[in-house]
């Protein structure tokens, strides 16, 4: 038994090593701009084109902006993390470089970047640094530097500027539930610091996808999440917007997802402990004078056993029937085998009750 059960836990072991990480494996992290005070944000145009397979999207941001004064400018910065392929800036059609902000810039004050001090907080932590929070979800959110951004620099004459962003970016997935969900996320909050909001229109292309979509953003005032459709905002809708798909799976594989690895191992339970007392009754029938029923030992030993791997197994057994849907990530199920030493002498001590309740009606009847 001892053997066994090292073999059961090596097994379950292996199969569980990669849910000690997080069930999100992240994309990227891209968002609206941080601005400079000196600068009105007049408009954010957001184009968003989703890839055929739902593992890529292509981001064309447009911002029309004022200054109100003239030289040598900082004008933004951008979130820009884990995109695939090249980050493109454009201001007044002209390509911009992009870079990276020194590290010796992590503080604001004394600085190029000391326009922006009203999008940043003093960092608590032991480092000195300014720091923001970013959300990618509801009520969650991470912390970042300001050498964690990028920037560009140029020479802006006094008025109005276009200025185009474009890149690719990878999908997020999330696998905290049974049926894995893919999502684009892309945080508004840095438009909270804007030194003026005027409008906010949004465009989803998913015409190259051939499967339903959802977003946060509520009903499109044109089109449909199924193809191009388009959201007109005057003022910000929420902290971040995000498009997120969930594949469909059968009826049957719902089913199972709702019985559930503990409606399994309890249905399977139910069963064989029904058997078992079955068995029990048939011995005793034919040796009512035994000390002990070695049914009732055998089973007592091997049925509990028998419905922890059942419910072990049965998250690998859903998951099969799902598909390529499944996440298969459950966390440390194989832990329950550490149950076995309780369940076992209770499930044992309630059929040597009934065994010998048995014997006893059959012993008086005769």
């Amino acid at each position: 038994m001892r053997q066994i059960l090292t073999i059961i836990l090596f097994l379950s072991g292996r199969i569980c090593l990669a849910n000690m990480a997080s069930p999100v494996l992240e994309g990227t992290r891209t968002g609206s701009v941080f601005s400079s005070h000196d600068i009105d944000i007049l408009k954010e145009k957001i184009y968003l084109k989703i890839d055929k397979d739902f593992k890529t999207a292509f981001y064309r941001i447009e911002y029309l902006i004022r200054t109100d004064t003239a030289g040598q400018q900082i004008p933004m910065l951008f979130i820009a993390k884990d995109y695939k392929g090249n980050f493109s800036v454009w201001v007044d059609n002209r390509e911009i470089k992009v870079l990276d902000v020194p590290y010796e810039y992590k503080t604001i004050r004394h600085t190029p970047f000391e326009k922006f001090s009203n999008s940043f907080n003093r960092s608590s932590r032991d480092e000195e640094g300014e720091t923001v929070e970013i959300f990618w979800q509801e009520n969650s959110g991470t912390i970042y530097y300001l050498n964690d951004l990028k920037y560009f620099e140029i020479d802006l004459t006094k008025g109005e500027h276009q200025i185009r962003v474009e890149y690719m970016a990878n999908v997020w997935t999330d696998r905290s539930d049974w049926v894995k969900e893919y999502s684009f996320r892309y945080s508004l909050s840095p438009a909270k610091y804007w030194k003026s909001f005027d409008t906010l229109e949004i465009t989803l292309d998913a015409s190259d996808f051939t499967y339903p979509l959802t977003t946060n953003l509520g009903k499109p005032n044109k089109g449909q999440n199924d193809g191009i459709s388009a959201w007109n905002f005057s003022e910000l809708p929420a902290d971040f917007f995000e498009v997120i798909y969930k594949p469909g799976i059968n009826g049957f594989a719902k089913a199972m997802i709702a019985v559930g690895p503990i409606g399994m191992a309890l249905i399977f339970f139910v069963l064989t402990a029904f058997l078992h007392l079955i068995g029990i009754k048939k011995y005793r029938r034919k040796e009512p004078a035994k000390k002990h029923s070695r049914v009732v030992i055998a089973g007592s030993i091997i049925l509990p056993f028998i419905v922890l791997l059942i419910y072990m197994f049965s998250f690998n057994i859903i998951d099969l029937i799902i598909g390529d849907a499944a996440s298969n990530y459950h966390g440390y199920y194989f832990l329950a085998i550490i149950l076995y030493p309780f369940l076992m002498p209770v499930y044992w001590i309630i059929m040597w009750l009934a065994d010998k309740r048995i014997k006893g009606r059959i012993i008086n009847n005769s």
